[in-house]
């Protein structure tokens, strides 16, 4: 009660929707900055205690965690699209915080699995992008790009300041007291946040999406206002090629980010560099930068361009990472692939919402999780196997760009969505009123 009336009185300053892009980007910063800016620090760690120094498996534990996440989604999504996302982000927080401790404890490969294949599968996914998204999109329509973006914003500053602060905490303190660390952070910082600002839906504070001054002023057209609002079941999902496309688009962004994600560290230490968490940093610094440009540019000029552009800059930020030896070479392959990846997560989402609607989107999300599944779980493992065999990342960064390529087909077959879509279709809708 205290909640609804604090959003009451928020909203009557500034639409309370920014008030959920906040706690959304919290929950990047936290979440995401937590599990995965940060498992190329422990990696080396995690495999000379647990496997003598073997990174295959513990590469596969991450990657397990996908699968666990992937397996539950779309029932959580089904759940979202008429339920409340702030029960299942809170009970994520719960989830993380304890199996972080319980990870901490780890002394076998088997607790590892148990505590991140299995516990921070089920707490990442319900606690992540797939669920803030659902309730950003409750409050946004039309610019529903621009505030996922700014939500994940989170991630990348986390991305920026993760890397030294994990370095220093694991260098002074250990894996084991650094994974304790983060559980404290998400049990007594980050979930009482997000009980006290989290709202699900504008209906609860007599509020509509995008605010009722905004709302008022700018209508989204009839075709596209249907479309938004059509439910759909799960046999019609695959039958539409755009949840086949989206799968392939982002099933190869997410791995080929996990397998970065995961190796990178490792790489850049192998090839001579001693300290490297300023690379892993700027690259976080100009994915910060490129979050608001992407948001931009997926409402004005759609999901298509955006998508293509993205993989662009991946391809040739992936090529150096394999090729360059050089300083200031890799920090410029960083600054690329940072800018690349920036838009990964919000134009998931804003795919999704245009090709699909938003009705459906916590379905429709989780149903392209199977599709995106194989992906995940075969490019950060595939990544160590050659490292383990080759002693070298260079034959798994090439095979990477190689599917960032094949990617590329993927935007033929799915909406243009944003504002450019919206006047082309009111043009129609015109047109067709005047013939009628």
């Amino acid at each position: 009660m205290i909640t609804i009336k604090l959003a009451k009185w928020l909203n009557e300053k500034i639409f309370y929707g920014w008030s959920i892009v906040l706690a959304a980007g919290l929950l990047t910063f936290f979440g995401t900055g937590f599990f995965s800016y940060t498992r190329g620090f422990f990696l080396p760690e995690l495999a000379e205690t647990l496997d003598n120094g073997n990174r295959f498996f513990i590469s596969l534990g991450f990657s397990l965690a996908t699968m666990t996440g992937a397996l539950i989604s779309p029932a959580i999504g089904r759940y979202l699209d008429r339920g409340s996302p702030k029960k299942i982000i809170f009970l994520g927080i719960v989830i993380n915080g304890f199996f972080y401790l319980v990870l901490s404890q780890a002394s076998s490969l088997l607790a590892f699995y148990m505590a991140v294949s299995i516990g921070l599968g089920v707490g990442m996914i319900c606690m992540g992008g797939f669920t803030h998204h659902r309730a950003i999109l409750n409050w946004f329509d039309h610019w529903r790009g621009r505030a996922v973006s700014v939500a994940v914003l989170g991630a990348s500053l986390a991305g920026v300041a993760m890397p030294a602060i994990v370095e220093g905490l694991i260098t002074n303190y250990g894996w084991q007291a650094t994974y304790q660390i983060f559980a404290l952070v998400l049990l007594l910082g980050l979930s009482p946040v997000v009980w006290l600002l989290f709202i699900d839906r504008p209906e609860q504070i007599k509020e509509v999406r995008d605010g009722r001054h905004y709302a008022n002023t700018n209508s989204q057209p009839k075709g596209l206002l249907e479309r938004d609002n059509k439910v759909w079941s799960f046999g019609e999902l695959i039958k539409t090629p755009a949840f086949w496309s989206i799968g392939l688009i982002f099933g190869t962004m997410l791995s080929i980010w996990s397998a970065v994600m995961l190796h990178l560290v490792g790489h850049l230490r192998d090839i001579g560099l001693e300290v490297v968490w300023y690379i892993i940093s700027a690259q976080a610094a100009f994915a910060a930068l490129g979050k608001p440009v992407v948001g931009i540019a997926s409402d004005f000029l759609g999901a298509r361009i955006t998508i293509w552009s993205a993989l662009s800059l991946q391809v040739l930020a992936l090529l150096l990472f394999g090729a360059a030896s050089e300083e200031n070479v890799l920090i410029l392959a960083a600054c690329i692939y940072g800018l690349g990846y920036s838009g990964m997560s919000p134009l998931r989402t804003f795919a999704i919402s245009t090709s699909l609607g938003s009705r459906s989107f916590g379905t429709a999300s989780g149903a392209i999780r199977y599709v995106e599944l194989p992906f995940q779980m075969l490019a950060a493992p595939a990544a160590a196997l050659i490292y383990d065999h080759t002693g070298s990342y260079q034959l798994a960064f090439s095979l990477l760009a190689g599917m960032a390529l094949i990617a590329c087909l993927g935007p033929f077959f799915i909406s243009v969505g944003g504002a450019r879509e919206r006047k082309d279709k009111n043009l129609n809708e015109i047109d067709h009123t005047k013939i009628s």
